[in-house]
This record gives structure tokens, C-alpha cells and sequence, in this order.
């Protein structure tokens, strides 16, 4: 096995993919992200059909921002009829690449990191899917409140998270800090799901 194997697969070991991925640089938070999706330990298929209703219920025929957006399987979910555009960022290569089989007329991905992205337009739907939980702690409040004020006079911000437990203080926080419209579980999904602006 050639080093860049060995190197490749250091990386995916969940402690330190844990570690690099919430505490290192850009470098090796996307080294990390990438071994996981080319290893194919995280291929993810399909997205909750609720959470795409839920979506679609707040796009407002408008923009949709999808933040960490990995292989976004909620693009082929969604209506598109129910947005004008979506834009997914994700820090990973590999993660675009696979996105962009889901690529369309109003649907692009680019390579970035979510912590650094520049808005450019104000969105209807700011969507982190599992991915705000990747933002260093102390940088998750400060984050938010910098998107909120990208939001259209009606949008809103959706955070999901998978593992409410682990995640428990993000969703503290969310709460604390905005106004939160929807606080519940997704049906059939140990998901939960907040909506705020």
C-alpha cells in the first residue's frame, strides 16, 4: 500500500476524521470529508420526502442555499417547479462531484467551505442537512446570525441533525438565540428538525 493510501485511510478513522474535521484547517477538514465519500462509507441516497415538503413549503417559488451540502440527495427530491434556484456548498470535492449528477438548469453545486461563503443574494431557504454540527462550536451563533441577514423577507433557516442527542447544544442554542417557527422530529427519522429567522 503506497503512502497517499495509507494517508487517505488515516483520515477516516472516526477519531481523527472527528478531530480533523471539527478542529483542523480547510486542508484537512476536506482530506477527511473526501475520504468518506471516496471510500463510500458515506453514500447517501434519497432525503426524507418530509423534509423536502418542508423545503419546498418555505422556497416560496424563490433561492434555496444548501450549506455542507455533501452529495445532496434532497436536490432530487425536491419539486422543481417549488424553487428558482438552489446552490450547494460543500468543502469536499468528492461530495460536489457526486452532487453534480444532480445538477440541472436551476440546480448548481460549487467547492467551498460554508464557514467562508460570501452571499451574494439574499435566500428563502438557508438549508444545513447535517452539516451545521461540522462548524467549529464557538463559530456556529456568529455563522447564523451573518446568514439571517441573507434571508428574504419570508425565509427562513432549517437546521437537520441526525443524532439530536450528541447535537443537543446546537439545538439549545438555536433556541436560545432565534426565533424558532417548527421544533420536532421528522416523521419516521430519528431526524429533528428546526426552522428559524
Amino acid at each position: 500500500m503506497n503512502i497517499a493510501a495509507v494517508t487517505r485511510k488515516i483520515f477516516a478513522v472516526r477519531g481523527i476524521h472527528y478531530f480533523f474535521t471539527r478542529f483542523g484547517g480547510s486542508t484537512l477538514r476536506r482530506l477527511s470529508f473526501d475520504e468518506k465519500y471516496r471510500s463510500g462509507e458515506w453514500k447517501f441516497e434519497g432525503d426524507n420526502p418530509e423534509l423536502a415538503r418542508l423545503v419546498e413549503q418555505h422556497s416560496n417559488n424563490g433561492h434555496i442555499l444548501i450549506l455542507g451540502c455533501g452529495s445532496a440527495p434532497i436536490a432530487s427530491a425536491l419539486n422543481p417547479e417549488s424553487f428558482r434556484s438552489v446552490l450547494g456548498i460543500d468543502l469536499s470535492p468528492e461530495a460536489i462531484a457526486s452532487a453534480k449528477k444532480r445538477a440541472g438548469e436551476k440546480i448548481r453545486f460549487e467547492v467551498g467551505d460554508m464557514t467562508r461563503f460570501q452571499c451574494c443574494k439574499n435566500y428563502d431557504v438557508i438549508l444545513f442537512s447535517d452539516s451545521l454540527n461540522y462548524v467549529n462550536w464557538f463559530a456556529r451563533r456568529w455563522l447564523l446570525k451573518k446568514l439571517c441577514r441573507h434571508l428574504t423577507p419570508h425565509g427562513r433557516i432549517i437546521v437537520v441533525t441526525a443524532e439530536p442527542e450528541r447535537y443537543a447544544g446546537i439545538l439549545r442554542m438555536i433556541r436560545r438565540h432565534f426565533t424558532v417557527e417548527l421544533d420536532r422530529k421528522l416523521a419516521c427519522s430519528s431526524r429533528h428538525v428546526l426552522t428559524f429567522c
